[in-house]
């Protein structure tokens, strides 16, 4: 029998779970956005970004990126490569690897979802001030390196 006394928080009450609710209903309002205007899942676009972003990254680069396994990552990029959005080169440096690229149809894809997202973000974000906003961004970013920091104390005191 434990000793702990009980808690009196409900799930409803912890940031983690509100914080997670609001991301999926963000994520679901998003993709089922950019599916209906550009054809293109939420997942898949996504790794279109990065791959934007950092021209040349391998699978496992991406994967970090993305939070997903690698299985589902795997099939993101061949289906992409499929649709022309994507391009994979066998690496020079180990020809293990694989670096994602953009085809320029990729490239304009991106372009255009970045400004119609860029439209989205802002009504999401219509209901704070520029202040709270702020605020916002800095809790964030707080919460984000404290994680950081404990996991790589945690990942430490494990080696």
């Amino acid at each position: 029998m434990s000793n702990a006394a009980p808690s009196t928080h409900s799930i409803l009450e912890f940031m983690s779970f509100r914080l997670n609710r609001l991301c999926e209903m963000t994520k679901d309002s998003a993709s089922g956005f950019y599916e209906r205007e550009f054809g293109i899942g939420l997942r898949e676009l996504r790794v279109l970004r990065f791959a934007g972003l950092e021209p040349g990254l391998t699978l496992t680069r991406l994967m970090e990126l993305v939070l997903l396994e690698k299985t589902v990552t795997s099939k993101l990029v061949t289906a992409l490569s499929r649709r022309g959005l994507l391009r994979r080169e066998v690496g020079e440096a180990d020809a293990r690897q694989l670096n994602l690229y953009l085809t320029p149809a990729g490239e304009a894809l991106v372009a255009q979802t970045y400004q119609r997202g860029d439209v989205l973000e802002k009504m999401f974000l219509s209901v704070l001030t520029e202040a709270e906003v702020k605020t916002l961004d800095r809790c964030i970013d707080k919460l984000t390196s404290a994680l950081i920091a404990h996991q790589q104390g945690a990942q430490a005191a494990a080696d």
